[in-house]
């Protein structure tokens, strides 16, 4: 059985995946159960993007695998780990390569098309709304049709983040590699 566990919080932009996984850091503290929380969009941050003559994912893995490294040298066996990550199975692919031996919760979050619209206008400050709400669209409808059977949606649509974050919580830990 893996000794490390980790659990992927993804969705298109405005579902509430960074809130999500801040809240679920935040009641796991509460409990004393150590954890390391990483947002993937600060694992490959730099412009331009891609790089030339590299895949997209490899400064993330490899951004990743460091971090993953020192934080497995302080003894943490807990890993979260929030990102859009569209083709999720791909995705995987890397977080595995990065984090070796893992046993991986996968938690998509969805919300309706008016959520997502009010809470990217909220967000999203000038010119970059109207792009981001067609981005958001696009990786909805991708997401949807992409998704493994191990993969727990959850609809976070008029729901409070702190009751998402307790559902997504009870799912890690009871999961085989979560207890």
């Amino acid at each position: 059985m893996p000794t490390t566990t980790v659990l992927v919080i993804c969705g298109p932009a405005g579902v509430g995946k960074s809130s999500t996984a801040y809240e679920v850091a935040r009641l796991l503290a509460e409990r004393n159960i150590p954890h390391a929380l990483i947002d993937s969009d600060e694992l490959d941050r730099v412009h331009p993007w891609p790089l030339e003559g590299r895949e997209s994912s490899e400064l993330a893995r490899r951004n990743l695998a460091a971090l993953w490294a020192n934080f497995a040298a302080l003894g943490h066996t807990r890993l979260i780990i929030a990102g859009v990550f569209a083709a999720l199975d791909d995705e995987l692919r890397w977080i595995s390569d990065a984090v070796p031996d893992a046993e991986i919760t996968p938690v998509r979050l969805i919300a309706d098309l008016p959520t997502l619209e009010a809470r990217i206008f909220r967000r999203e400050i000038g010119s970059g709304a109207d792009d981001q709400l067609r981005r958001t669209i696009r990786q909805l409808d991708r997401m949807g049709r992409s998704d493994s059977t191990a993969t727990v949606v959850i609809d976070t649509s008029d729901q409070q983040v702190g009751d998402i974050a307790k559902r997504v919580i009870d799912i890690w830990l009871a999961g085989p590699g979560g207890r």
